[in-house]
């Protein structure tokens, strides 16, 4: 297999690359400006490799002359043949022109040949590159206008649906794809809730209605993880629906619940869907997601900027999308030590209560609606677990120690942390700890996760945020 050397890996470089690795040549790649310590990846080598590697062919990769000019003199030095060294100047080649590949190249060996007996400007390539180019544009005119019949078609299959959803369900290979990303927000998807195509949130909302609604209907809008979503349970067992069976039709309860939600992606959710709305009542659901995501974060975004986001998604999206070898603590599941140290409990605390009182700000700002913040039913704060309850823990410790083995540390500090942050907000009177309603129960309240309540603890967490509303004059009617 012929061995071939990049020598620069700017475009052209990474263009390069891409050509000479689909021809079959085995590429090594060098950068001056190149740090390794960013790689595990053997393709890139230290130029002082040079000296020990020998290829067949060597591209200096850069459209600047003068760079290109420097280059050249540090590959002279190392006494490689003149004949072996090539200059490469365009970036054309890329994978939009890879469908003319076998149009324009043979097999790796003739092809090194020809480069090989071309001057170091390889002015046959280049016309060869730019000729691939002017054949890709004329054809793209003609698939241009095929793909926008084909639009026309598909907007036929899916006419109600987002741009989002529709990539989304037009796809055929699902099985890595568990969220939508919209602009400034990201949705799970679910096998099972699918009434909703767009949000797949657990109850499908119709928007237009809820925004034309008669004046005597009133909105509460719940905003949570998993807890609130209950995909675990049927949703007549959801904190929602007892509370919707509570209000009966004065009022209409929305759940805006999505898994693995954190305060600040509660409220970028309520800028983008419910803010129209003005929904009379707001409801926020937190703490459990936001210390789980918070201790494998960005330290720089959750201490400097108060943003507690869900790194899998945005860390791990972004890392796949650029090919960055970046390694991410939300990678590093079975290591239990593996969290961010710059990040500390306090750190959290102070994230979390600037978001709620950005939201509570945009909640009131938005339509004079109220605002009330729950801490989330945690199991740790629970003082006597059922049988079923110690069960489940037990079953959920050796899960966790694969999947997200760091959770098995926090989890026993819950009622530490819990404490803490109240201390820390004792001023903000919107804050309810739901965890004082259930702290002396005997009962089974959770099941299968320790922020997961079953409907028993729901239908308590219910009747609590109900009698609050009522105590504190914030419903009408009921």
């Amino acid at each position: 297999m012929p061995k071939v050397l990049i020598y620069g890996f700017g475009w052209t470089g990474q263009n390069m690359l891409e050509l000479c690795l689909k021809l079959g040549f085995e590429c090594k790649v060098v950068d001056d400006g190149l740090n390794l310590a960013f790689t595990q990846n053997d393709v890139f080598i230290d130029r002082k490799e040079l000296n020990i590697q020998t290829f067949d062919i060597y591209f200096i990769c850069c459209v600047k002359k003068e760079v290109r000019d420097v280059m050249l003199q540090k590959l002279q030095c190392l006494n490689i043949a003149q004949e072996k060294i090539k200059c490469i100047q365009t970036y054309l080649y890329g994978s939009k022109i890879g469908s003319l590949f076998k149009e324009y190249f043979s097999n790796a060996e003739e092809v090194l040949q020809e480069w090989l007996q071309e001057s170091q400007d390889m002015p046959e390539l280049h016309y060869k590159l730019d000729k691939m180019q002017e054949v890709y544009l004329q054809q793209r005119v003609m698939k241009v206008q095929n793909l926008a019949e084909w639009r026309v078609e598909v907007d036929k299959l899916l006419p109600s649906q987002s741009i989002f959803s529709k990539i989304y369900l037009s796809t055929f290979v699902k099985s890595r794809i568990d969220h939508i990303a919209y602009p400034g927000f990201s949705v799970g998807v679910s096998m099972y809730k699918t009434e909703d195509k767009d949000f797949y949130f657990v109850k499908k909302i119709d928007f237009k209605a809820l925004i034309n609604r008669p004046k005597h209907i009133k909105l509460i809008a719940c905003f949570g993880n998993s807890a609130l979503r209950v995909e675990y349970l049927p949703y007549e067992e959801s904190i929602t629906a007892f509370l919707q069976k509570e209000v009966v039709d004065s009022y209409v309860v929305l759940n805006f619940g999505v898994t693995g939600y954190t305060i600040y992606e509660q409220l970028m959710l309520y800028n983008a869907l419910c803010f129209e709305l003005k929904p009379e009542i707001v409801l926020s659901f937190f703490l459990g997601t936001d210390f789980r995501t918070g201790l494998i974060s960005c330290d720089v975004l959750v201490k400097k900027h108060k943003i507690l986001y869900s790194p899998w998604w945005n860390e791990g999206d972004y890392k796949k999308n650029i090919q960055s070898e970046m390694p991410l603590f939300s990678e590093m599941g079975s290591n239990p030590e593996a969290v961010n140290n710059h990040i500390a409990f306090s750190d959290i605390n102070a994230a979390m209560k600037m978001r709620l009182e950005q939201f509570r700000a945009i909640v009131g700002a938005g339509g004079g609606g109220v605002f009330l913040a729950f801490i989330q039913p945690l199991l740790p704060c629970k003082l006597e677990w059922s049988e079923e309850e110690k069960a489940m823990r037990h079953k959920e410790i050796e899960i966790l120690n694969h999947a997200v083995a760091f959770n098995n540390v926090m989890i026993p500090k819950i009622p530490d942390i819990v404490k803490e942050f109240k201390q820390e907000t004792q001023e903000l009177d919107y804050i309810v700890d739901l965890n004082e309603s259930i702290a002396e129960s005997k009962e089974s309240l959770f099941t299968n996760h320790w922020i997961h309540c079953n409907a028993r603890g729901n239908a308590i967490v219910a009747e609590v945020i109900l009698e609050t509303l009522k105590r504190r004059g914030m419903l009408e009617g009921v």
